[in-house]
């Protein structure tokens, strides 16, 4: 499993430990399973998935070489960086010093793919699918270098991708072959594939035409590729040096566009460091680049402008919370909580039940800035929403039994409270930092600033009278989200220390206009009187409709008296009063805010307690569920059409079994079989089929239908011939059957000799049409053999799949879809049993959260909590180990499930000794399993260690970096280890581009932080941001100015550090508290999700409700319903029996292969006007405009003409 030369990453020897029990029992996996293997039930006799500790033996296993390679990537890498150690083992291989190659063609490909996936860290499925072939092309002195690229580049990232072409054109210069010259009729064809895929796809960058044109001019190796899409170019047709046709190539348009135009001037410098000539025409391109950037790409702003990208796509029953920058949306404010991360955001787990349980730990929510989108999690050391209740009482919801108990009874949400985005968001996404909220943390550095410019005795005598002590004031620095000073403390420690007043205090003044704040002030001056409630004074106001919503705008907590006729202010009328001032000071109208105002009048210092609000929508909701194919299967094996819609085995074996006993092969006097219910046979000489034992049109014999195509192997020992990969009488090892495919021969063929009995030398095949009828194929008998070999006296209804999809038509031994059956548990089409969990970050937990016993924990390597103080009890916060996994608890009963499948699976299959013995939940405590992302093909080693009631996986942020991932609402498959090393194989993958996606090739044993994704790098693991991060703050610096300000993880790599010792600037009370999940997955109709989401728009203050309506309107049901409308003309017929499709319905009304008259369609009229009544009440309630309505009757019209039988009169159209 390991090499002599590998050495684990910079750790310390707590975790020297942890890497040793990872590998000890990845060995012991490894050799049960091998051993399994062995016996010849697989497509192989080996396990499949080869273990790697680091990238450079990923490189070597996923490519297969070339040998050596990567012993020589780890000698590299000790000097150079990765792009640098890219380049030279690519210029090793191509001058042939690193592996041995006959033709330069192939040694340039190897080249190419290698380099690719050192860049990749060998995770993604790009070297191996997104690189269809790199070609030589022409001849002599026209000679050029070629690379065909397919869809599945894309998956390597666009700076990635783009690096290929570099590495492509470093290596023809290595080979001396002479740069490509693209004609103009090339370069034109370029655009237009460009803006055709932009149009009908999508692109990450706009097109610019002047600059793909430029670039395609000068690229010095020829971009092109296989054809992926459906529609055709119009123009540059048939050009002659492209040989790949008239379709759009998606694999060249994306790497051209979003990858060396969009990244021209991360390329550019990449060039220059690498000293690679001609390209120098990328740094003019570059400079076009930087000017035509966007805001985020400038370095210094003064005020950042409201986007609304992230509303382009509003879904029915998805809520916008809050339009772009409105006062009342999230209040942004920088830290990082233990569940936050690495594109995950924290808001009040109040917030999330006070938006109707829309949001809940794991949903998803496209955002305004930093980043596009990000998933939410609970933070209740931030600040909560405000809300206007329907008795007119404005209050702050602190936590959720307070936001329970104010369901239904909630008008409006003034503010949605805060949303925690870390500093390393906004250094990922290279966007300005936005003025923060003035919030606790930033006023312990005043505070703690104030004192240091003291003495002890100025600051004893500035106590003096307060109550307070030096302690109460270093909890206060230290500890300022644990620990608030009270009204009478805060407004002492603002006017004696000269700072501003503790934000708890401070509200919403800057959403007032100058003139409502000096209307206001005088109000409140003038008419108040302090009131003596039960809970302390509070300031009495006459009942004012106006004043009122100001109030409730500015966010001051209120309700009314006993008798209606008066407004309480229910916060202390201390530090409301200080605030406003005394009535003899004069305010001054020439400020420009309102808080300047206030600031000229008040006894204390005031700050903006805003600073940047961030809109929002829900994107895709939170998920954990196992992974099922459609329909759901048991096992990889074929029952072909006869087997219905459901596939069931037992069913189509039962019907074969009575087809069979009722036929008599003997033909009547018509020619055709007695039997009561026919078999479908067709014709050898015209193809014909038909239910009669002779074709009625020539007279031939007819056959048996294939029922399904399936490998052909043989027995090494009895010669006997079958499709199972473990012969049923020697039970050894079976061998692939090659067989002539030259027409009219069907003999075995001779690969040593190159030729069949007739010297045919090809084509060879390995499959042959079975039908299950035919009695050595007989389906009944097969599955009664199968029961008796796994000890099982049913079939436990089974269910198998069409036909299938791999080049061979390997088919997996039907025992162990009996034993899923049996456990309730699916496949997926490589073998594997899967989870699908939404990513979450987790950097620390409390036993308590993810329900461990302090006892089990301490026994997996947790000895002491993150301060260093020895773990014994549930309370204390842990760090958790980089490869350690929390999953929810519906995946730990289906992980039961498939663990005692696999014992099943190791005894009776096998006849092995079983290896999980699972009995409850505890059991899964410890077990390895592997992650795994669909564009990816090299999973993770992740041990759990406890189990959480959100729908999410929560993992370390390298874990999921490992995966190539974030978290901003990716999902994720979780593979039990042995349950992959056992069923996985190759030969399942389908045929055809991007079958290696989303599979295990390779299986990484050991996380390098310095091989994961470089996002995490970005992760900040300080306890508080320094003072001058707040000042900086809010003159919309650059994150690159403050890089050196805050600890984040790039400064750690290649430590001891780089595994532990994290922290964070906010705690939360749980890491899954809030709704369990959204409203959004809970609420069946789509009718009632939408009526949720417009309800909601007009309960957030933030939010333009007309607006939603418009663009759900335009975005969602009317696209839906012309889509539906174009589908209905165009759309196929299906046979409710079998499953067949037709593009037209048979003229005799019964389907051809199973003879019932079950047709039907597959678009019907209630698919169109699904939402036709919705949309009208829309348009009415919200009043929209004249356009909607035109368009709505228009789509009626349309409707009527083609569904309205009747016949249309002349006098129709004219008025009567």
């Amino acid at each position: 499993m390991t090499e002599d030369d590998l050495t684990y990453p910079e750790h310390s020897p707590s975790y020297e430990q942890y890497f040793a029990s990872l590998g000890d029992e990845v060995t012991r996996l490894y050799e049960v399973a091998e051993a399994a293997r062995s016996k010849g039930f697989d497509p192989t006799t080996r396990v499949e998935i080869p273990p790697a500790h680091d990238v450079a033996a990923r490189v070597e296993a996923t490519l297969d070489g070339p040998k050596g390679v990567a012993r020589r990537i780890r000698e590299l890498q000790k000097d150079l960086s990765r792009e640098q150690v890219a380049f030279e083992v690519a210029k090793e291989i191509a001058e042939g010093s690193l592996g041995n190659f006959d033709r330069k063609e192939d040694a340039a490909e190897k080249a190419v793919r290698v380099a690719l996936a050192i860049l990749t860290e060998s995770i993604t499925a790009a070297p191996l699918e997104g690189i269809a072939h790199v070609r030589i092309r022409g001849s002599g002195a026209e000679q050029y270098l070629a690379i065909y690229l397919a869809g599945p580049i894309r998956a390597a990232g666009g700076t990635e991708a783009a690096m290929t072409v570099l590495v492509a054109d470093y290596v023809r210069q290595v080979l001396n072959l002479p740069p490509y010259i693209a004609t103009e009729d090339e370069v034109e064809r370029a655009l237009e594939e460009v803006d055709l895929y932009a149009r009908n796809v999508h692109l990450q960058y706009p097109v610019h035409p002047e600059m793909i044109k430029f670039a395609a001019r000068h690229m010095p190796i020829m971009l092109t590729g296989e054809a992926t899409e459906e529609f055709e170019v119009t123009g540059y047709r048939d050009l002659e040096r492209i040989d790949t046709g008239n379709r759009v190539r998606g694999g060249a348009v994306l790497v051209l566009n979003d990858g060396v135009v969009g990244r021209a001037a991360k390329l550019a410098k990449i060039v220059n460091n690498a000293g690679i000539t001609g390209w120098e025409w990328l740094d003019e391109l570059a400079k076009i680049t930087k000017a035509e950037s966007t805001e985020e790409e400038v370095p210094y702003v003064k005020q950042l402008e409201p986007k609304s990208d992230y509303l382009s796509d509003v879904i029915a029953g998805r809520p916008v919370f809050a339009h772009p920058s409105r006062p009342g949306g999230f209040r942004l404010r920088y830290g990082r909580s233990r569940n936050t991360g690495l594109a995950g955001i924290g808001v009040h787990p109040a917030t999330m039940f006070i938006v109707e349980e829309f949001l809940a730990p794991g949903t998803h929510i496209r955002t305004e800035r930093p980043g596009k989108g990000s998933i939410v999690a609970p933070v209740d050391t931030i600040e909560g929403p405000i809300v206007l209740l329907k008795n007119g009482v404005v209050v702050r919801v602190c936590d959720i039994n307070q936001a329970r108990r104010l369901e239904g009874r909630v008008r409006q949400i003034i503010s949605l409270g805060d949303i925690l985005v870390a500093f390393g968001e906004f250094l990922e996404n290279n966007h300005p930092l936005a003025p923060a909220g003035y919030c606790e943390e930033w006023w312990s550095h005043e505070l703690d600033q104030s004192l240091s410019s003291l003495t002890e005795a100025q600051i004893t005598r500035r106590l003096s009278g307060s109550g307070m002590s030096m302690e109460d004031l270093n909890t206060f620095i230290e500890s300022p989200l644990q620990n608030r000073p009270t009204p009478d403390q805060a407004t002492h420690l603002s006017k004696k220390f000269k700072i501003p007043l503790h934000p708890f205090y401070l509200y919403r003044w800057s959403v007032l206009s100058t003139e409502e704040v000096l209307v206001m002030r005088d109000w409140i001056l003038s008419n108040h009187t302090i009131h003596e409630g039960k809970s302390g004074p509070l300031v009495s106001l006459p009942r004012d409709k106006e004043m009122k919503k100001l109030l409730e705008r500015v966010g001051i907590p209120h309700r009314w008296s006993g008798d209606k006729k008066r407004i309480l202010l229910t916060d202390s009328p201390l530090t409301i009063l200080a605030q406003l001032g005394m009535k003899t000071k004069k305010a001054t109208k020439k400020s420009k805010t309102a808080l300047d105002v206030l600031n000229s009048v008040s006894d204390v210092i005031l700050r903006d307690k805003i600073g940047c609000t961030i809109g929002a929508r829900m994107g895709r909701p939170e998920k954990a569920e196992a992974r099922r194919m459609k329909p759901p299967v048991h096992a990889l094996f074929p029952v072909g059409r006869s087997g219905g819609t459901e596939r069931r085995i037992e069913k189509v074996a039962a019907d074969i079994e009575y087809e069979t006993s009722q036929t008599s092969m003997v033909d009547n006097e018509d020619g055709e079989a007695s039997l009561q219910r026919r078999i479908l046979r067709i014709c050898p000489e015209c193809r014909r089929e038909t239910y009669r034992l002779r074709c009625q049109k020539c007279g031939a014999r007819t056959e048996l239908k294939v029922d399904v195509e399936l490998v052909s192997r043989i027995c090494p020992r009895c010669k006997t011939e079958t499709f199972e990969s473990r012969c049923p009488e020697c039970k050894v090892h079976t061998d692939l059957l090659p067989w002539c495919g030259h027409e009219e021969c069907g003999l075995p063929f001779d690969l040593k000799a190159g030729k069949c009995p007739q010297n045919h030398i090809g084509p060879i095949q390995y499959t042959k049409g079975i039908s299950w009828h035919k009695k050595e194929t007989f389906l009944r008998s097969l599955l009664d053999r199968v029961m008796r070999e796994i000890g099982e006296i049913e079939g436990h209804g089974v269910r198998g799949v069409l036909g299938l999809t791999n080049e061979y038509k390997i088919p997996e031994y039907l025992g162990k879809g009996i034993l899923r059956a049996k456990h309730d548990v699916y496949c997926y089409r490589d073998g594997t049993a899967r989870f699908d969990a939404t990513d979450a970050p987790l950097t620390h937990f409390t036993p308590r959260e993810i329900e461990v016993p302090v006892k089990r924990l301490r026994e997996l390597g947790y000895l002491t909590d993150y301060q260093g103080e020895p773990l014994i009890n549930e309370f204390q916060i842990v760090e958790l180990k980089v490869q350690d996994v929390v999953i929810p608890e519906n995946c730990a009963d289906y992980l039961l499930r498939v663990g005692r499948f696999v014992d099943d699976c190791l005894r009776k299959i096998y006849g092995l000794d079983s290896y999980y013995n699972f009995k409850t939940q505890d059991d899964l405590i410890g077990q390895l399993v592997i992650g795994l992302a669909p564009h990816t093909s090299a999973g993770i080693i992740g041990r759990i260690i406890g189990f959480t009631s959100a729908s999410v996986c929560y993992a370390h942020p390298y874990w999921h970096a490992a995966k190539r991932r974030n978290c901003d609402g990716d999902e994720d498959a979780l593979i039990l280890v042995m349950d992959a090393l056992l069923n996985f194989s190759k030969d399942y993958l389908p045929s055809g581009r991007g079958r290696f996606m989303d599979a295990p090739l390779v299986l990484s044993v050991i996380l390098n932080p310095s091989e994961v994704d470089d996002e995490s790098h970005n992760l900040e693991v300080c306890r508080r941001y320094p003072a001058q991060f707040y000042e900086m703050v809010t003159e919309a610096r650059h994150p690159k100015d403050m890089e050196k300000l805050v600890d984040i993880v790039a400064s750690r790599l290649n430590t001891p550090a780089q595994y532990e010792g994290f922290g964070f600037t906010h705690n939360t009370s749980s890491i899954d508290s809030g709704p369990k999940n959204s409203r959004y997955k809970i609420v069946p109709k789509m009718a009632e999700k939408l009526d949720a989401q417009l309800k909601l728009a007009q309960m957030i203050q933030a939010v333009d409700a007309h607006d939603v309506a418009e663009r759900v309107l335009m975005r969602h049901f009317f696209r839906d319903i012309r889509g539906n409308l174009r589908a209905y003309s165009t759309q196929k017929f299906r046979c409710l029996s079998c499953n067949r499709s037709y593009r037209r319905i048979p003229l005799s009304g019964r389907c051809d292969v199973c003879g019932k008259e079950k047709i039907s369609l597959t678009v019907r009229q209630s698919n169109i006007s699904k939402y036709l009544d919705t949309t009208e009440k829309i348009i009415h309630d919200h009043g929209l405009d004249a356009f909607l309505q035109e368009r709505l009757r228009l789509i009626r019209f349309a409707m009527g003409s083609l569904f309205t039988s009747e016949q249309t009169l002349l006098s129709d159209y004219f008025d009567t």
